[in-house]
């Protein structure tokens, strides 16, 4: 009799690198976000039946990730393009945040820890020369997406995810922000992404306000804490020498 297995699956953190020629003085100013167009391809989206319509898709999704206060805007001029891609559902990793799955619970199995996903894949471009500034593949559970679920539940779930993948990228974007932009304390919006993870740095229990370390105890280093907000209550990782 298969067992049941409850699955964490945390994301890696990418490092993004800005190469600067070594005979340029000073690195080329990069453009702000000041107006963002939203555009949903239409590629795989009638692997959820019919009555999907990817322009009113787009807009939700648009609207949604204004209330974040990024400059989506439904007309131009553009100073940037966000542009999101579904793929085809497949049988693949459990994706970020927790999952209930009721398949193997064999490690050695051929599907431990699989579960069928939707890749969605979100790139943010510059709108005078197209060049590609961010572009991350996101997955997510299909249990809520199979064909004999309403279109209109189906759409509201697309819409949670869609714009989950975009928010993921909007914040990994290397462009100058407003402080503070993305710290929900700061604002209330209405809609919240199916899953986000946000990475922190602790500093040292010994540094002083001048930033200068005082010498400690080794419990006193830098540490990393990795929070999963899901749509309940956050999952708090802290990393450091204890492996918390």
């Amino acid at each position: 009799m298969k067992k049941s297995c409850l699955v964490l699956a945390l994301a890696g953190v990418g490092l993004w690198v800005l190469a600067v020629p070594a005979l340029r003085a000073e690195p080329e100013a990069v453009k702000p976000l000041q107006a963002i167009s939203f555009e949903l391809a239409k590629d795989n989206l009638q692997q959820f039946g019919s009555g999907l319509d990817a322009a009113n898709l787009a807009e939700r999704v648009r609207n949604n990730l204004a209330e974040w206060q990024f400059p989506l805007s439904a007309s131009g001029p553009f100073s940037h393009r966000l542009q999101a891609r579904l793929g085809k559902v497949a049988r693949r990793e459990t994706p970020v945040g927790f999952s209930f799955s009721s398949g193997n619970s064999d490690p050695r199995a051929v599907d431990f820890q699989k579960a069928d996903v939707l890749p969605v894949t979100c790139s943010l471009r510059d709108a005078g020369n197209q060049a590609v500034l961010v572009e991350r593949e996101s997955t997510f559970s299909a249990h809520a997406l199979d064909k004999d679920v309403a279109p209109a539940r189906i759409a509201d779930k697309l819409v949670d995810q869609i714009g989950t993948a975009c928010l993921d990228v909007l914040e990994h974007a290397p462009l100058p922000k407003q402080p503070g932009r993305v710290k929900t304390e700061l604002f209330k919006p209405k809609w919240m992404p199916d899953v986000r993870v946000e990475v922190r740095e602790i500093p040292a229990a010994g540094s002083g306000a001048s930033g200068s370390a005082q010498p400690g105890a080794i419990g006193d280093e830098p540490k990393k804490e990795v929070i999963i907000h899901n749509q309940g209550n956050p999952v708090i990782f802290q990393f450091g020498h204890e492996r918390k």
